[in-house]
């Protein structure tokens, strides 16, 4: 601390609580777009950024929010997600990590890897296809690593005319079959193209629970 008088700089302490979110779920359920479109919502990329995705979109004119993320090139002429993507914005209140994991079988380690310090987890799937191997996979992950908040987004409602029976559906059976009935999610979102759900962060005060084998995390109020 520098002395009283002193010119010295004066730093700040940081009191913005800090807020890790990762999106998991299986290939193309769309989490790379999601975690895109939230930083190109709340204003954290850079003009020149904006600048070389809408050059490497391939959508008609549109900005494929996948590529804000997707950053090894591996990645990109592939289309996948291959290593653990980690962006950054803040705002007034918090700050906010966010993990862009892959979804394909064979990156599973990685996964687990970007999930492991989640404070949020959002586990996308795509109205479509509904509940695949690797969503389970995922859902059971999360819960083992006992992620204090867990929500699922059943996402591209709009590719099946928003039929409100799809996402019940989805809803009942992300319920039925989550970790075989050890931790249902707190909360199961519908949502359309990439619009980000609303998850509610941990409290200031939370805690995560320990990490014991077969030990369980804090519920959250869930949503009907």
């Amino acid at each position: 601390m520098a002395p009283d008088g002193s010119s010295a700089l004066r730093l700040e302490p940081e009191t913005r609580e800090l807020v890790r979110v990762v999106a998991m779920g299986s290939v193309d359920d769309g989490k790379s777009t999601l975690l895109g479109r939230l930083l190109y919502e709340t204003g954290a990329l850079y003009d020149d950024q904006l600048a070389a995705v809408k050059r490497a979109s391939r959508l008609g004119g549109e900005i494929d929010f996948s590529l804000f993320t997707d950053g090894l090139r591996a990645e990109r002429e592939q289309g996948i997600t291959i290593d653990v993507a980690y962006r950054y914005f803040s705002t007034p209140r918090r700050k906010f990590i966010l993990g862009d994991t892959p979804g394909h079988a064979q990156y599973t380690r990685n996964m687990a890897t970007g999930a492991s310090t989640a404070d949020v987890g959002i586990v996308l799937i795509d109205a479509r296809l509904g509940v695949l191997p690797q969503s389970r996979r995922h859902l059971a992950i999360a819960a083992l690593l006992g992620i204090p908040r867990l929500a699922v987004c059943i996402n591209k409602l709009d590719l099946v005319g928003f039929d409100r029976g799809v996402c019940e559906r989805i809803s009942a059976d992300v319920r039925i079959r989550s970790i075989l009935g050890r931790r249902p999610p707190g909360a199961v979102v519908c949502s359309h193209g990439a619009s980000p759900p609303e998850v509610p962060p941990p409290s200031a005060h939370a805690h995560r629970p320990a990490r014991a084998r077969g030990g369980r995390s804090r519920r959250v109020g869930r949503a009907d």
